[in-house]
């Protein structure tokens, strides 16, 4: 009797465990025109438009470095923000090392009490080795990540997408908690200086 419970427990225990690592996935879907797009709204009950704009484009500011990510535009009229950026895919082994870079495009859209961002435009850039045995981008081969399947074997095809939505669902993470914990720098008083020389 007690066997039966044990493993009753013990497959309960691994059904939530498959249950939970399930819903930590997600994945890229393909919008309107036939490309992948990582997309998400998210509630900000207790912020305005103006305050959830100023806080996105301070982080995208301090995490925009013109090399990784280039903030493009920046519009306050229309509550919003673009910009380019890449991150590094890996090919993992026996050990990890980088097997190319994808590029994408980043849209940002505040309205009050929430937000949406979205990541498309794919394109996947091989790497070599160069003659000092460094990684570097392939020139001239720029390969849009729906195409991709013609060129490389299906498993590094959706190692490459998952990583794609898993850096996109990261940055959104990162971006929320900016934006729920940012701390206000209050403007310290400059005390007045009042000069009896000049009247």
């Amino acid at each position: 009797m007690y066997d039966d419970m044990n493993k009753l427990i013990v497959l309960f225990f691994c059904l939530a465990l498959s249950k939970a690592a399930m819903a930590q996935k997600d994945s890229l879907a393909l919008d309107e025109h036939g490309k992948y797009i990582y997309y998400k709204i998210v509630s900000m009950n207790k912020y305005t438009a103006d305050t959830l704009y100023q806080r996105s484009l301070r982080f995208f500011k301090n995490i925009a470095d013109k090399k990784s990510l280039k903030i493009t535009s920046a519009d306050p009229g229309n509550m919003g923000l673009a910009g380019t950026g890449f991150f590094t895919v890996y090919k993992t082994a026996i050990t990890k090392h980088p097997d190319g870079q994808i590029a994408y495009q980043l849209k940002l859209e505040v309205k009050d009490a929430k937000y949406r961002y979205w990541l498309t435009n794919f394109v996947y850039t091989p790497y070599f080795r160069d003659r000092y045995n460094n990684y570097v981008p392939q020139n001239n081969v720029e390969v849009p990540l729906e195409k991709l399947s013609k060129n490389i074997a299906e498993k590094d095809l959706n190692s490459y997408l998952d990583e794609s939505a898993l850096f996109g669902r990261q940055l959104g993470e990162r971006l929320k908690k900016y934006l729920t914990n940012v701390v206000v720098v209050e403007k310290k008083a400059v005390p007045k200086v009042i000069s009896i020389g000049k009247w």
